[in-house]
């Protein structure tokens, strides 16, 4: 058989490849979920009638897109980020039906059976819920896209196709492979749920290493962590298991002489430690999301994406409800921690350990 077209039997390698370029995978996806799930393939010609209608208006209200279009539509349509000033679906529901609905001075054409996606409108949806994919990367992305060298024969296959100078396509080819691996929305909206948790999950450990550098950097060394996981696993005191180990701190940390029943020494000491504490078990839920994310990505990560795709689609292995069930109990652990993090800041820590420091000089 002549292999002139991108085919799952030929290309399905070079596929798999293209997938695990992060910047190239959502460029893919979305134009996918643009086609499959908003405008359905363009097999039912009411939606792409009503979807035009609106764009018509001179004026876009909140009632036009009621009155129009269909919920689940207008609900893909959110969450993917077609309308400029709403963020999610929430948002759209408490606004008042006069509210005008800006689309952006490009946004997405269908003319014949040709759905057209500006660069631009394109690359705002994937950073709403990727927020890594910076412009350079993805216009990089687009043009090696437009042009992927086979693995079989060298031909050229266009995974994307421009229309234009801005607008992008997605391949009849790909979208149809694409199409055999199941509900990549879904696959998608799980993996968006594991990064957005995870990226909760940096920002709250970046805070606990801010606190903690203000008490003294050397704790945030990496084997001065070392020592300290291993003595709340033993459930040793941490300072001393730290000096008995030669950790070098500063001399705040001399208070074997100091009279520790002052307010003062309990309030300093007992913060220290929730937030070494803290630091601990946010580092084990970290562990436990990478886990996760080791379902797609990573490189100890247990499928390639079209076989994640499939998997998610039809919940092999109980995937889906074992990445829920893990979320949700990572989650638990998480919010206990959140909810006293949230309330603490860089001045009033500053100001603890300056409280102490005065009371240690004193003392002496």
């Amino acid at each position: 058989m002549e292999h002139n077209s991108l085919s799952l039997e030929y290309d399905r390698n070079l596929i798999i490849r293209i997938l695990e370029d992060i910047n190239m995978r959502y460029i893919i996806l979305f134009l996918y979920i643009i086609r499959n799930d908003l405008f359905r393939d363009l097999k039912d010609p009411k939606i792409i009638e009503s979807y035009n209608r609106v764009l018509a208006l001179d004026e876009i209200y909140k009632g036009n897109i009621i009155t129009f279009w269909e919920k689940e539509f207008t609900n893909i349509a959110i969450d993917l980020g077609l309308f400029k000033n709403i963020r999610s679906i929430r948002e759209f529901e408490q606004k008042d039906q006069d509210l005008i609905i800006k689309f952006g001075e490009n946004t997405i054409t269908v003319e014949g059976d040709t759905i057209s996606v500006p660069a631009d409108t394109l690359h705002l949806m994937i950073t709403k819920k990727f927020k890594f994919l910076t412009k350079r990367n993805f216009n990089i992305a687009l043009t090696q896209l437009k042009g992927v060298r086979c693995e079989y024969n060298g031909m050229i296959h266009p995974f994307i196709y421009q229309i234009g100078e801005e607008d992008y396509t997605l391949s009849d080819d790909l979208y149809y492979i694409l199409d055999q691996f199941g509900n990549i929305y879904q696959a998608m909206k799980i993996e968006n749920t594991i990064e957005v948790f995870y990226e909760k999950i940096k920002e709250i450990s970046d805070k606990l290493i801010e606190f903690i550098a203000i008490f003294d950097l050397a704790l945030n060394s990496k084997q001065a962590i070392k020592k300290i996981n291993q003595a709340i696993e033993e459930n040793k005191d941490i300072i001393e298991q730290l000096k008995e180990e030669n950790i070098s701190l500063s001399d705040k940390f001399e208070y074997e002489n100091l009279d520790k029943s002052k307010p003062i020494f309990k309030d300093w000491h007992s913060r220290l430690i929730q937030l070494l504490q803290f630091r601990y078990r946010i580092d084990n839920i970290e562990q436990e999301v990478i886990k996760l994310r080791n379902y797609y990505s990573g490189s100890e990560k247990k499928y390639n994406y079209l076989d994640y795709i499939e998997k998610v689609s039809f919940n092999e292995d109980d995937i889906v409800n074992n990445i829920r069930n893990d979320l949700l109990e990572a989650r638990n652990k998480l919010i206990d921690i959140n909810d006293i993090i949230k309330k603490l800041n860089k001045k009033e820590i500053k100001l603890l350990n300056l409280d102490y420091e005065r009371y240690l000089i004193e003392s002496s």
